[in-house]
């Protein structure tokens, strides 16, 4: 083709210096078909090229391949009246001629190396014989094509952006098309430079959760201490305790792990660990971002008196298919993402342990054989967008846990299991998202399946809690805008299903077993209100439980939330509410020794935070809380149970179950954060104080996870040629105990019995511990392999985590903590 431009119309307007060829259309070349293409172009100030229209279609192709072409233009920029350069507009008449038209010489296709994704809008540049120069910008699907190149040696580069520098040379041959493909190598540290790289993100949007802080999965898979699992990470936030023995058990804001919930997209799940606390129960790669609320949250959460984690899948359509395999020192897992049609996806994953097979060969001995812990998962998942916006969403997923000491075979031959604990269950997530007009949007989640966790001593005691549940989630919602200073949010939260139990120990006489269906249904709703800087989220939740065991309760907890944003960098933030959970069937059932008089335990909860921007890379919050826990389930703690962390050592309440508890937590929790170039430095500081009183006529305790002094300090920072580089550093105080006062030796028995001192009067040593990571990225051309090394307790700290005694109790034995523990791991992702 050859171009023609019309007269200039003063001396500042651009000046061409670089054309680029057009593609001629094929079908007009063939015909012998010429047209004139009139464009009109936008000139920047650099003299790129950033608008082009066509003035005047002239079909058959030739309209986009003028603009394609017109885009990879250099001009010399306009000049203005005081002579600088200056965005200008232009008129181009582009014209084809098929008897003069272009000869493609090299084609090809520009996309990102490892992932594949095609690389639009890039400018590639050839140098060859003679200093002979030509330049060409990729298309959406990042093909290229350069035109009439003479033959000989051509270097090919192209550079700018997150990528490194690419040169390719090859030589062409006189009449002959040459294809290549072509692949840039994301660099995450000249990425980070350009894009202000940062790890955790906290939603500033206008929301009625002013304690929520909401974890992008993307970017907080790297941080140290957590092996890679984006769910981890909250273990490091405000509010929450460590955990004994690392078993990723949330203690958050000085209550009961089994006062907090955990939820999938707004659906309750039974737990979100596996055993141990190693991994989260969903692949991360279906997570979009992970949502922490310590506290004060919004009537859309209930049945809750602690603090809550909702795990959120991703709701995006991939750009294309895509899978890895990782292997590690625990696991290995598979995941294969696959693309059906433009507007809909399906993902598959699974996991499997292979701990049992490390460490069972070294823990077994003589006739009794360890069954180390082992874990699997699975995740199926159709996900549709319609044109409309609306989308269809089904996630099957299922978890299965389990631990045992067997030995020997029992008298059909099978082997003989001594002791063995499980935890499992299966689930079908169905959600649908709809925009209804008007700004209101619809949302539906239900939750089907099976849950079960079970234990088995030889013949003397045998335990299990099983549940099928349904839950659905109906709610209907509009939220503040720039126009809009009145929304809210109103819903049904159904949980439905049966119970059932089994508690049957050799030492008590009598078994407890029930049997029974429930029916909980959950009312609420919210207004939000924003004047000026203030916005006021006034909000009322109703809930109701029913057994068919011959229990019926109701709570109704209204809350009110407030937002004051004090100029552009400060937010202050306020709640008080109350908070109520449910009794659990076991403890309300008259047959296993339950009482159905219980009311719901409740919490009164209030916090005072502020957010503030200290620098444009340093931002800081701090929050003060005061919660009153009352009518608190006590009792029965001689019985046997399953224990969400380690159990209890006495002396312990074996009156009836009763709402006798009562409680307090107070406390101030904070954080620091920096986000640099490339990195980021994360403070983490909790000062908090919880007791208990069990009984009326028994004295106040501390509680038994009160941990005053709760610090972690993480750091990140992301090296050349995709290193990384991280460490975290954890403080916190021990946890209280009931010391042993005395002993005294039983005859029958030969054994010493412990007399215990005042409850809760001692406290285990501080713990301290220091975690290391690195990762390190190869980047190939159609997949890239991630490595990484994560050493917990660098420090070889031996830190006392659960009490314990000689046999004697003579002299304090307690469990420590892990021993420097490195994990390796590999994934290869295309």
């Amino acid at each position: 083709p050859a171009a023609e431009a019309p007269a200039a119309a003063g001396p500042r307007l651009p000046e061409l210096l670089e054309a680029a060829p057009a593609v001629y259309p094929q079908g007009a070349l063939a015909t012998g078909r010429g047209a004139v293409v009139p464009l009109l172009l936008g000139v920047d100030a650099s003299g790129a090229v950033v608008a082009v229209q066509v003035l005047e279609p002239q079909g058959d192709g030739f309209d986009e391949a003028a603009e394609a072409a017109a885009r990879a233009f250099r001009f010399r920029p306009a000049l203005d009246a005081e002579g600088q350069p200056s965005p200008a507009t232009v008129q181009y008449n582009y014209r084809f001629e098929a008897r003069a038209a272009a000869r493609p010489a090299l084609t090809g296709t520009l996309a990102e190396a490892g992932v594949r994704s095609p690389l639009g809008g890039v400018t590639l540049r050839a140098t060859g014989p003679g200093g002979a120069e030509a330049s060409v910008v990729t298309g959406d699907d990042g093909s290229f094509t350069f035109y009439d190149l003479p033959p000989g040696e051509w270097l090919i580069a192209a550079s700018g952006g997150p990528f490194r520098t690419l040169t390719e040379t090859l030589t062409l041959s006189d009449g002959k098309l040459t294809e290549l493909e072509l692949y840039l190598v994301r660099d995450a540290r000249q990425e980070a430079l350009a894009t202000d790289f940062e790890f955790v993100i906290e939603d500033r949007r206008a929301s009625s959760e002013i304690s929520e802080r909401v974890l992008s999965a993307d970017e907080i898979k790297y941080l140290p201490g957590t092996g890679g699992d984006v769910v981890k990470v909250v273990q490091n936030l405000p509010g929450v305790a460590r955990s004994p023995l690392g078993t990723g058990t949330l203690i958050i804001r000085g209550t009961a792990p089994e006062d907090s919930r955990f939820f999938l997209d707004g659906s309750p799940i039974p737990l979100v660990f596996h055993f141990g606390g190693l991994t989260t129960v969903v692949n991360n790669d279906l997570i979009k971002e992970v949502a922490y609320l310590p506290g004060n949250f919004s009537v859309r959460y209930g049945r809750i008196v602690g603090g809550l984690v909702d795990v959120r899948t991703k709701t995006e359509l991939p750009e294309r298919s895509n899978g890895y395999l990782a292997v590690d020192v625990y696991q290995t897992t598979l995941f294969i993402e696959q693309k059906v049609g433009e507007r809909s996806f399906i993902s598959l994953s699974g996991r499997r342990s292979y701990i049992d097979a490390v460490l069972s060969p070294l823990l077994s001995g003589g006739s009794l054989q360890v069954q180390a812990p082992r874990y699997y998962d699975g995740q199926l998942r159709y996900f549709h967008k319609t044109d409309a916006g609306a989308t269809y969403d089904a996630l099957f997923f299922f978890t299965d846990d389990a631990f045992a000491f067997v030995g020997g075979e029992d008298e059909d031959g099978e082997e003989e299991v001594f002791a063995s604990f499980g935890d499992r269950f299966q689930r079908l997530r169905l959600r649908r998202t709809a925009e209804l007009g008007g700004g209101w949007t619809e949302e539906t989640v239900i939750g089907i399946g099976p849950e079960k966790r079970e234990f088995q001593l030889a013949e003397l005691s045998e335990a299990y809690e099983q549940r099928f549940t349904v839950s659905i989630r109906e709610e209907l919602g509009v939220p503040l805008s720039a126009e809009r200073s009145l929304g809210g949010r109103f819903g049904l939260d159904l949980l439905s299903g049966e119970d059932s139990l089994l508690f049957d120990e050799a030492r008590l006489d009598e078994v407890e077993q029930a049997e029974s269906f429930l029916f909980a249904p959950g009312l609420y709703g919210e207004l939000s209100w924003r004047k000026g800087p203030l916005t006021l989220i006034p909000g009322l939740r109703g809930d109701l439980l029913l057994y068919g065991a011959g229990y019926t309760g109701a709570a109704v907890d209204p809350r009110v939330n407030s937002r004051l944003v004090l100029g552009q960098s400060t937010t202050l933030l306020a709640g008080v509410g109350r908070f109520s959970s449910l009794p659990t069937l076991r403890q309300v059932a008259e047959e296993s020794d339950g009482n159905p008089a219980l009311t719901f335990p409740w919490s009164l909860q209030s916090s005072l935070g502020v957010e503030q921007r200290i620098t444009g890379r340093l931002t800081g919050t701090a929050t003060a809380f005061y919660n009153r826990l009352n009518d608190l389930v006590v009792g029965r703690e001689d019985r046997l149970r399953f224990f969400t962390g380690p159990p209890p050592v006495g002396p312990f309440d074996t009156d009836p179950y009763a709402n006798d508890g009562v409680g307090m937590v107070c406390g101030v929790e904070g954080q620091i954060k920096y986000t640099g170039p490339a990195s980021v430095g994360l403070l983490v500081a909790t000062f908090s104080h919880s007791e208990r009183q069990d009984r009326p006529d028994e004295p106040e305790e501390l509680f038994a996870y009160d941990q005053p002094v709760v610090l972690n300090a993480l750091w990140s920072q992301q090296l050349g040629r995709n290193w990384r580089l991280g460490g975290r550093l954890r403080y916190s105080s021990g946890n209280p105990y009931t010391p042993v006062s005395n002993r005294v030796y039983d005859m029958a028995t030969r054994e010493f019995i412990p007399v215990f001192g005042e409850r809760s009067s001692a406290r285990l040593p501080a713990f301290f511990s220091f975690d290391v990571r690195i990762d390190k990225t190869y980047v190939f051309k159609k997949w890239q392999l991630e490595t990484y090394l994560d050493i917990q307790n660098a420090t070889v700290a031996q830190n006392p985590e659960v009490i314990a005694w000689t046999y004697d109790y003579r002299e304090l034995d307690p469990i420590t903590s892990n021993p420097p523990l490195p994990v390796f791991g590999l994934k290869g992702s295309w």
